[in-house]
């Protein structure tokens, strides 16, 4: 099978290592450059690689993995601190140089790293006129760039909305970034962007929405409870539980008339944390749909264009 996208062949990667088929992923990773256009394959280089040396550890092949770790890395290529922490890669003799390598890597990387946004205005914008705002942020790790090719602004572009794609501060690797490393950090970073996007544009404040997918849709659940910024409703793929996550504040963002979406992998479904958020919102009447992605796990569904469409009707009937 071909991919004409990284991210539909990083989404079955993930789908597989959510079924415990790890030898199945690691034959696609191998194979990455026949699945994928030269393109794409150049370009998700680091993150393909990566992905083998955390799937070689799966399979107990730790040399091959500490072997990729030590390619990357010799490439200038900040690996996660995380990968580090498989004990059986601390026997090798190298483990040792290669983690300082890349603690000073990823430390002179973390230096320069800065919060940044891209916006998208809707076709035949009027300057002064006021528009609904959909604020997106990618996974963890992610960055706006990847996060684009999937989560396009398109069906919220031809509702009138301005879309701004936010890129988080915290730097996770080698051009991947986090919203979960320091929630503190990130709703600063949201609230500034947010303030700076009120600056350039005019904003209909009573019609913000906000989104994301995994470590973005737990950001996108956190700014909304924690208020934040004011926002109208969420759509959260692949949610999980977040610090502002509380019976109470729940209550305050449905009285403040919140609406949300959840979507999550049919593969890995149920999940016991989206079950109790989602007992949450019954109880104190805050409106929600849920969406199942059919036959992928904790990924990007093919027809989320459509899914987002919808979406948009049942939180602002646009």
């Amino acid at each position: 099978m071909k991919y004409n996208k990284y991210w539909e062949f990083e989404g079955e990667i993930t789908t597989l290592y959510n079924q415990k088929k790890y030898r199945e992923a690691l034959n696609l990773l191998e194979y990455a450059s026949e699945y994928l256009p030269k393109q794409e394959f150049d370009k998700y280089l680091f993150e393909i690689m990566i992905l083998k040396a955390e799937f070689y550890s799966h399979e107990e092949m730790y040399e091959e993995s500490i072997n990729v770790i030590s390619y990357l890395l010799n490439e200038g290529w900040a690996c996660d601190k995380e990968i580090f922490d498989e004990v059986h890669l601390k026997a090798d003799i190298r483990y040792v140089d290669l983690k300082n390598k890349n603690d000073s890597l990823l430390a002179k990387a973390r230096e320069k790293a800065r919060f940044k946004y891209a916006v998208h205005l809707p076709i035949n914008y009027i300057e002064g006129k006021r528009y609904p705002l959909f604020i997106t942020l990618h996974g963890d790790p992610g960055n706006i760039g990847e996060f684009s090719e999937y989560w396009k602004p398109d069906e919220f572009l031809k509702k009138g909305f301005i879309v701004v794609y936010v890129q988080s501060s915290q730097l996770y690797r080698h051009n991947g970034f986090s919203w979960t490393m320091n929630p503190l950090i990130s709703r600063n970073d949201i609230k500034e962007c947010y303030n700076l996007i009120l600056q350039e544009y005019s904003i209909d404040e009573e019609w913000v929405i906000i989104g994301g997918f995994s470590g973005g849709a737990i950001t996108a659940l956190d700014i909304t409870f924690a208020n934040v910024i004011p926002i109208k409703g969420f759509i959260a793929i692949g949610p999980d539980f977040t610090e502002s996550f509380t019976k109470v504040n729940v209550k305050l963002a449905a009285e403040r008339g919140v609406r949300g979406i959840f979507m999550e992998g049919e593969i890995i479904m149920p999940l016991e944390e989206q079950e109790e958020m989602i007992k949450v919102f019954e109880e104190v009447d805050l409106p929600y749909e849920f969406y199942v992605n059919k036959g992928i796990g904790h990924a990007i569904p093919q027809d989320l264009s459509d899914k987002l469409n919808k979406a948009l009707s049942f939180i602002c009937n646009c």
